[in-house]
């Protein structure tokens, strides 16, 4: 299954560190910060499964932090626990009545932080289980409820047979088909393959439905293993992340400096295709629908033209 990814904020390294080695060690992905400030800011960019957060911080404390969590749509809705001393302790339903859905008080053992995790987690997969396999003729729900990850690994795990419709405004309608639990089938606009479930695992703010199966037509490319497609996707989406941090071409046009353009031979067929839908689109969304391959590296091709003066953008 697809590793879990939990943020861990605390101003003493030791703590973090510790939590870091023994999480990772489990298989979980750990991210960390220093104070409630940046906490806040990695929990909307990495989007963390669980939380993890001492109280007492300088600058934004765990408070802070978990009323905002909790104030935004976005992260609403994810698993918070708070670190305390044991002066705090007799602060627990402040904590309890912010949302907080455990506490841990310091020093504490590393083993029972774990298995609060894992119970945290046990809870989560239950519910949603039984939210998928609830005897109702249609499930509908968003993305900010159960991730898009989360609903794959479900269908998997629970063997089901069913539409999976995903949809957000200004994009075409996602559909992902599954027959017994596998995925034969995976669509987008006119794109298909493994190319959507990269796309769709960035969508945070969609909506879903399930919808009963017709057509049983198996798409060959579809990789056997959910887990491949999602430990893929994953990948994809990190470094997507920290390319558009870097250097966005959200929104633009591209256009082809033709008095940089090399010889058609000094570039692969990938780059020729690029180059191509870049000519023939110029905006940079629909590029990256015209070219069959996934997005990353299709951006990646871009950036390289970018930095080497071969296109130029507008707006």
């Amino acid at each position: 299954m697809l590793k879990l990814k939990i943020l861990v904020v605390d101003d003493s390294p030791m703590i973090t560190e510790m939590i870091q080695d023994a999480f990772s060690a489990e298989g979980y992905r750990v991210v960390v910060a220093d104070d409630g400030a940046k906490g806040l800011k990695l929990a909307l960019a990495e989007n963390p499964d669980l939380i993890i957060a001492d109280i007492s911080m300088p600058g934004m404390d765990g408070w802070e932090l978990c009323s905002q969590i909790r104030s935004n749509p976005y992260t609403s809705f994810i698993p918070f626990i708070f670190l305390t001393q044991k002066s705090e302790a007799p602060d627990r339903i402040r904590g309890l009545q912010m949302g907080a859905d455990d506490y841990l008080t310091k020093p504490f053992d590393m083993g029972e932080l774990l298995a609060r995790v894992n119970l945290i987690f046990q809870r989560m997969l239950k519910t949603q289980e039984a939210l998928l396999t609830r005897k109702s003729i249609s499930l509908s729900g968003t993305t900010q409820e159960i991730g898009l990850s989360d609903l794959l690994q479900m269908f998997a795990l629970n063997q089901k047979t069913g539409l999976l419709k995903i949809s957000r405004m200004g994009s075409p309608t996602g559909r992902l088909a599954f027959l017994s639990g596998g995925l034969i089938r995976a669509e987008l606009g006119k794109l298909a393959g493994p190319k959507v479930i990269y796309r769709l695992l960035g969508w945070s703010d969609a909506n879903f439905e399930v919808e009963p199966l017709i057509d049983l037509t198996r798409d060959p490319a579809l990789p056997e293993k959910m887990e491949t497609l999602l430990i893929e996707g994953a990948r994809q989406l990190d470094e997507m992340n920290v390319l558009e941090k870097n250097l966005s071409f959200a929104g633009k046009r591209l256009h082809i400096r033709d008095e940089k353009l090399p010889l058609m031979s000094e570039l692969s067929d990938r780059e020729q295709e690029v180059l191509a839908a870049i000519e023939a689109h110029g905006v940079f969304s629909r590029v990256l629908d015209e070219v069959a391959c996934p997005d990353l590296e299709i951006y990646k091709i871009i950036v390289n033209f970018f930095r080497q003066g071969i296109i130029e953008t507008e707006g």
